[in-house]
């Protein structure tokens, strides 16, 4: 019999205009010196942040809350009095907040008609979750951690090192370090399948499919990239599983707190920026305004798409850096249950492989944000390609049967 949800949510960040993926990557052809160059200033009234800028915390919040922080200091600190900012994601409320604290006037315009970026808390029969960014990453070193432990926020640690997963798991001893050094040891250029299909001519001592399931949990899960374009060398970034903790009532605390008392213009996207000799004008919807800098927090493959006109142009350094630069698709559904049917496990986290080759699927256990039976479901691969086509109650129906059928 079918297990059907009581309650759903479905994330579509690759459909999201605003967003365009989930997070930054980098391509065959690119380093974390493209990081740099797309976040170094353009002359003294325009600057990029945002995690793509980060060179060793892109694709997290705090990395972005940084390069926010960061630009807005540069801006501060030139002697502007009037800036605005391009979003209201963590990089573009960091920023907004450290311009205000050192007495600048600032503006915040975005796009959508919620505060966030990427991270999006969804109410869901009585609770938030979070539909996009889930765990405060680098635990010690977060910025954003401190800030929740400030304000008294209740956290759960999830070990990613220790999911479970249904049947009988190969071996996995060694297969960290052999992938390691194979991707570091690549010819600049090469991507990830370029040394996938070499190292699976040769797989001793282990299975092509031991390998494969490997690669499919370590980088097809952490980028949602495909393999053929993701940088060998630089696609496959360190970060995540260091006592990574999410929060019981969403990023939604966090966003809210720092947007608290900033001028943020909702559902007001920018379209065109022209950057002139005493200052900037940026119009769009309903905008049309001046300020002596700005800061433009959209994600990369925003920029890379030209939905934000710049006159004049970016610097080719800054473009180059945009080509050699993109992102994945990790989507998200959040399942709430009348009865819990999977096992509990004490890392609270879960992994399941297949069918098709490439397709997996990691399964957060939630219950404790209120005691009600909740998995968040994260997929990549050619999953995405066999269920995001379909609507929402299709997918999370679909979800659920994945979960209910996995034989645990």
């Amino acid at each position: 019999m079918p297990i059907v949800p009581v309650a759903y949510a479905v994330s579509r960040w690759g459909e999201d205009p605003w967003s365009r993926g989930s997070w930054s990557l980098i391509g065959r052809h690119g380093s974390p010196a493209d990081r740099v160059q797309l976040g170094t200033p353009v002359g003294t009234r325009l600057r990029i942040a945002g995690e793509a800028t980060h060179p060793t915390r892109s694709g997290m919040t705090h990395g972005a809350y940084e390069k926010g922080v960061e630009a807005g200091i540069w801006a501060a600190e030139l002697g502007h009095r009037r800036v605005a900012v391009v979003g209201a994601g963590m990089a573009g409320l960091g920023a907004a907040r450290e311009l205000m604290a050192r007495g600048v006037s600032v503006q915040v315009f975005e796009a959508r008609e919620r505060l966030g970026g990427r991270t999006a808390g969804v109410d869901l029969d009585g609770c938030t979750f979070d539909l996009g960014a889930n765990w405060l990453q680098q635990y010690d070193e977060n910025v954003l951690a401190r800030l929740a432990e400030r304000l008294g926020l209740t956290t759960t640690v999830t070990d990613f090192n220790d999911p479970r997963e249904p049947g009988p798991v190969a071996s996995e001893a060694g297969l960290e370090q052999a992938l390691h050094d194979r991707l570091q040891a690549a010819p600049a250029g090469a991507s990830v399948a370029d040394v996938l299909s070499e190292w699976l001519q040769s797989p001793e001592p282990w299975t092509p499919l031991a390998i494969r399931r490997y690669v499919d949990a370590e980088i097809t899960m952490d980028t949602g990239a495909p393999l053929e374009w993701l940088s060998a060398r630089h696609g496959f970034e360190a970060g995540v599983g260091e006592g990574d903790a999410w929060i019981t009532g969403s990023y939604r605390l966090l966003v809210d707190h720092l947007a608290d008392g900033l001028d943020v213009r909702l559902g007001h996207p920018v379209q065109s920026i022209r950057v002139e000799s005493d200052g900037v004008h940026l119009t769009g919807l309903a905008i049309d305004h001046r300020a002596d800098a700005i800061i433009v927090t959209a994600p990369v493959n925003v920029l890379a798409a030209d939905v934000i006109h710049f006159e004049p142009p970016l610097p080719a350094a800054h473009r180059a850096a945009l080509g050699r630069l993109g992102m994945g698709r990790v989507e998200k559904v959040i399942l709430r249950f009348d009865e819990r049917f999977w096992p509990e496990h004490t890392s609270g986290y879960y992994r399941i492989h297949g069918p098709d080759e490439g397709s997996v699927s990691e399964w957060l256990d939630a219950t404790a944000a209120d005691g009600n039976p909740t998995l968040v479901g994260l997929f990549a691969g050619p999953w995405l390609d066999a269920l995001w086509a379909r609507p929402d109650a299709e997918i999370a129906g679909a979800a659920a049967q994945i979960v209910h059928s996995a034989g645990w």
